[in-house]
């Protein structure tokens, strides 16, 4: 009995439940009398709508046998029905998987565009129940995929909650047996990315779609995130509510009693980086995100790209237990002595050390440093120590990988918005794990370019820094003396100095100046209104002798104090001023860079912007103590535009003057920067020589496997989907050996051409 159809039409997926008949999915026999399809597909063949974006087709005849269910005659067909039952649509497997392949590469090409295009190849008008077809369909479709592929991994013995941390980037995890040892054992990256929200519900509406995705290996779980809830408790942010626009301040979604991951530290000399990060994430949550479920996502990768673990932020902006979820995951799986940069990784290190995670990661010889980027906006004294330039084998790393992982998954956010929970998480998943083939894919690519980079660098810079130092008749020791003399210099600033007796800490002084403002304005008007209490008599000789010494006591003690009172006012204000001015002159410095890029030049700017605030709060009050004692005051305007130290004269007036000091010389200075950079090439060959070899063992490794696995899989149900994968992979692993060959066939090139044997079997954790 054949099934009469003039069309396709998918919108009895929008009510595959329901007992009415299905319009154009009815099946009629010759004579016309029509009957419910769910009664034809008792018969061994049956016709069905279908869709099939290469064929056209408009209906497919499907051959079974009696006790072969429907469902899965469609399948062995090639097509997969809308609904596991009574299906009134089919859609081919190579239509869903043409959509599939074209939502890897273009992340934000949704199921209602491809609904459309369908519509428009089969000359028909859209309607909504189309798309709903189509994605229900799509989600069964990918249930299958993520079975078979669970499959294939179980066969590989890529198995194990662990597993792909373990081993996704084999530069990072694939350890030899004689390579040297690395400064860090990993260096990785972490933050949060508020694009991916998706809205929450209205009121109390039960949402329809309850299902939840847990088969990804990326996520953390809620539960276990808020494990470290407690851990940090929030400290407000110093700001003045007076500049902020009462109807932008809604905080119903902010977490008011779990701590930002700044709220952990206590290092003053860290304070003002730390003002400066709660001062951006207060902006960020202007304008309600209350009406948000998940306000984003916390995610971690690898210095070469390969993601790690994330974690949605529910209903809250980038609290502290984010990043100490992924911190105490790291702990407990990645090797010890490994670095982990954070856009605050300077405040973020004290927070860790505070929590319960702290002696852990002390034991585990592990540490924090900032992003190259977010680090030139950071104050002076952080820099030296927390900045990857800075740090001793960090190589040329920049850790920014997210920031390229949050621009490309940037894409899914007009799709995901409106989505389910579980829809959203699917699709962040198809992402991350398309993310990480096309890191794989791309890996001995970036490690040739980072050994051009170095090679580069010490071709040009190494020779150049030599010359200079000669001309200059300094050597790398004085370099590195100058470094270390200037990060205790900055140490130093607005500090009292030892033995300096009239040096106080700066409250101290505002207290004593005021003390010394009150007794100079009262010395000479309580020696002319009071009389002593033990007044006597006098003669007129002894009498005026005796005034006349007091007097003059009285007139020495008023001199001295307004002196005193003078010269605390002046060392309050310019103590203050020089310190911000060295900070912004430094930060300038960075900004003008010949290799500094326009939009990390605007970044800096804008973090001077905020300093030269306190600035020209600063000159303000230099410019008040400097009139009362008859000092020269000082431009606001002029101050603004000074590039170096020696244009600010008023500098040396300080007893912290650097006028003098070898490190604060333009070109010493520039020797210095040349010097880190040399550095850093050298040990980024080191690290490239390591990872390139084990990228090429790895590879040799997993083709021994793979033909093993072949060998034991022939005959067997799992042979082709294996067999698909293994050809997939050796084509890229191929494209891989080309280009490492490539880079060991640079001049400059100084690592081990000969795969080498590694240490270990590939580690699962389960």
């Amino acid at each position: 009995m054949d099934v009469d159809n003039s069309g396709f039409d998918m919108s009895m997926a929008a009510n595959e439940d329901d007992d009415e008949d299905v319009g154009e999915g009815r099946a009629g026999d010759s004579a016309g009398m029509s009957i419910d399809i769910r009664d034809v597909l008792h018969f061994r063949s049956f016709k069905i709508d279908a869709v099939n974006i290469y064929t056209l087709e408009k209906e497919v005849c499907i051959h079974r046998s009696e006790n072969t269910k429907a469902a899965v005659a469609l399948v062995s067909a090639g097509y997969l029905g809308t609904s596991p039952e009574f299906p009134s649509l089919a859609i081919s497997l190579q239509t869903l998987e043409l959509y599939y392949t074209l939502r890897l590469f273009k992340p934000s090409f949704s199921v209602e565009a491809f609904a459309k295009a369908l519509c428009h190849l089969y000359s028909i008008p859209f309607r909504r129940g189309y798309r709903t077809g189509l994605s229900d369909t799509f989600d069964v479709y990918l249930a299958i995929r993520r079975r078979i592929d669970s499959q294939v991994a179980k066969e590989l013995g890529h198995e194990g909650a662990n597993y792909r941390v373990l081993n996704s980037c084999p530069a990072c995890c694939y350890k030899l047996e004689d390579e040297p040892e690395l400064e860090f054992s990993r260096m990785w990256v972490v933050d949060g990315n508020n694009s991916l929200k998706r809205m929450a519900g209205i009121g109390n509406r039960e949402v329809s779609d309850t299902r939840i995705f847990g088969e990804s290996d990326y996520y953390l779980s809620e539960d276990f995130v808020n494990i470290y809830a407690g851990e940090i408790k929030a400290r407000p942010l110093a700001r003045n509510i007076e500049d902020e626009d009462p109807d932008e301040l809604q905080s119903d979604w902010v977490d008011e009693e779990h701590g930002d991951p700044t709220d952990g530290i206590e290092d003053s000399e860290l304070a003002q980086c730390t003002e400066n990060w709660k001062a951006a994430a207060a902006d960020q949550q202007k304008k309600m995100w209350g009406i948000f479920h998940e306000s984003g996502y916390f995610a971690s990768a690898c210095r070469h790209g390969f993601v790690l673990w994330v974690a949605d932020m529910i209903r809250s902006g980038e609290l502290a237990k984010y990043p100490l979820a992924i911190v105490a995951k790291a702990l407990g799986v990645l090797p010890l002595h490994w670095l982990m940069g954070y856009d605050i990784g300077c405040s973020f290190g004290g927070t860790i050390l505070r929590s319960s995670l702290g002696p852990e990661f002390a034991k585990q010889k592990c540490r924090t440093c900032v992003n190259t980027f977010h680090g030139y906006s950071h104050n002076a004294a952080c820099q030296q120590k927390y900045h990857p330039l800075n740090i001793l084998g960090m190589g040329l790393e920049d850790l920014e990988t997210l920031e390229r992982l949050f621009s490309s998954s940037n894409q899914l956010a007009p799709l995901i918005r409106y989505m389910t929970a579980y829809r959203r998480r699917v699709f962040i998943d198809i992402f991350l794990q398309q993310w990480d083939q096309e890191k794989y894919q791309n890996l001995a690519t970036m490690l040739h370019n980072n050994y051009v980079q170095a090679l580069n660098i010490l071709e040009d810079e190494a020779k150049a820094l030599q010359a200079d130092l000669l001309a200059k008749g300094i050597t790398i020791e004085d370099l590195e003396t100058y470094f270390v003399e200037e990060s205790n210099h900055l140490k130093e600033i607005g500090k009292e100095a030892e033995g300096d007796l009239h040096a106080v800490a700066y409250v101290e002084l505002l207290q004593r100046y005021r003390e010394l403002s009150s007794a100079c304005d009262n010395a000479a008007a309580d020696f002319r209104s009071q009389t002593p209490a033990d007044y006597e008599f006098l003669a007129s000789a002894a009498s005026y002798s005796r005034n006349l010494s007091d007097g003059r006591r009285a007139e020495t003690k008023r001199r001295y104090l307004r002196e005193q009172r003078d010269k605390t006012l002046f060392e309050v204000a310019l103590e203050r001023l020089y310190k911000l001015v060295i900070q912004r002159l430094f930060e300038l410095h960075k900004m003008n860079l010949s290799f500094t890029g326009y939009k990390m030049r605007t970044h800096i700017s804008n973090a001077l912007q905020r300093r030269s605030k306190a600035i020209r709060n600063a000159v303000k009050t230099y410019n008040s103590a400097a009139a009362a004692i008859g000092r020269p005051t000082l431009d606001w305007v002029k101050v603004t535009h000074y590039s170096f130290l020696d244009q600010f004269n008023i500098l040396q007036d300080t007893r912290h003057s650097i006028l003098d000091k070898k490190w604060a010389d333009p070109v010493v200075r520039h020797l210095m920067k040349q010097h880190r950079q040399v550095a850093r090439a050298k040990e980024e060959i080191q690290h490239c020589n390591i990872q390139i070899r084990r990228l090429q063992t790895s590879i040799f490794d997993e083709d021994k496997k793979f033909q093993k696995v072949l060998e034991h899989l022939k005959d067997t149900s799992m042979y082709f989907p294996v067999h698909d994968f293994i050809n997939r992979r050796r084509a890229v692993n191929q494209l891989l050996l080309s280009r490492i060959y490539q880079t060991q066939a640079l001049p400059g090139f100084t690592g081990n051409r000969n795969p080498g044997t590694t240490e270990r079997m590939l580690r699962m954790m389960k």
